[in-house]
């Protein structure tokens, strides 16, 4: 009896350790155009919660929004091209001009991301154009999206 409930009691805890590491995930994307994506990808090589994107496909963010479908999210990694208030993908750059281009796919990106999105960059929410790049991102997912070299 004393053995069977210490079974129980294990299986239990792994049962708990597996679903808060599943929710405690994160995805990476990677944009065929980012800075160093052949280091990139041979970092992250054969790992299942890594996307690089294909150019071919007329819209990169989309595609993102289709790899993270069915997946629980809290930390969402983005690798692109960015200069201040733009994040520059192969298909598409994304600025607060042309919102109506991208927004739509964004409120798609909160329904799967919990928490943030880190954007691997050093300048894109700098100057006035960062900032409200960053604003206007925020305010659409109601994610918070922060930066990191």
């Amino acid at each position: 009896m004393k053995s069977s409930k210490s079974i129980l009691l294990i299986t239990l805890m792994c049962l708990v350790v597996n679903a808060y590491s599943q929710s405690n995930s994160v995805f990476i994307i990677i944009d065929e155009i980012a800075e160093n994506v052949e280091q990139l990808t041979a970092e992250f090589s054969g790992q299942s919660n890594v996307l690089v994107t294909d150019g071919s496909s007329p819209d990169v963010l989309t595609q993102i929004a289709g790899s993270v479908e069915h997946l629980e999210v809290d930390e969402l990694h983005i690798y692109t091209a960015t200069k201040p208030g733009a994040l520059v993908f192969s298909s598409i750059a994304v600025t607060p001009d042309n919102e109506d281009e991208w927004s739509e796919a964004l409120k798609f990106w909160s329904r799967m991301a919990t928490t943030k999105v880190v954007i691997h960059s050093e300048v894109v929410f700098t100057g006035e154009e960062g900032l409200l790049l960053k604003q206007r991102l925020e305010e659409l997912s109601g994610l918070d999206f922060s930066t990191r070299n």
